[in-house]
């Protein structure tokens, strides 16, 4: 049987954070078209997808983080 580990991580912004610049900011959010457009660099995306993606990135810096500590 594989065992999973479950992690917490704060989704708090990542639906208004650019995954490839890094610019936070509510305007790159359209909720009512589930629209990611940054303002900073552009980047365009379904916003739930760049949710996804920067929750992704957070959960992947915790597991380095624990590995580089030990």
């Amino acid at each position: 049987m594989n065992q999973s580990t479950v992690i917490f991580v704060d989704p708090a912004y990542t639906s208004q954070t650019c995954p490839k610049c890094g610019h936070t900011e509510k305007a790159n959010r359209n909720k009512k078209k589930n629209i990611f457009q940054c303002r900073t660099c552009q980047y365009i995306s379904n916003d739930d997808r760049i949710g996804a993606m920067n929750l992704h990135r957070k959960g992947i810096e915790y597991l380095v983080a624990g590995t580089t500590s030990a």
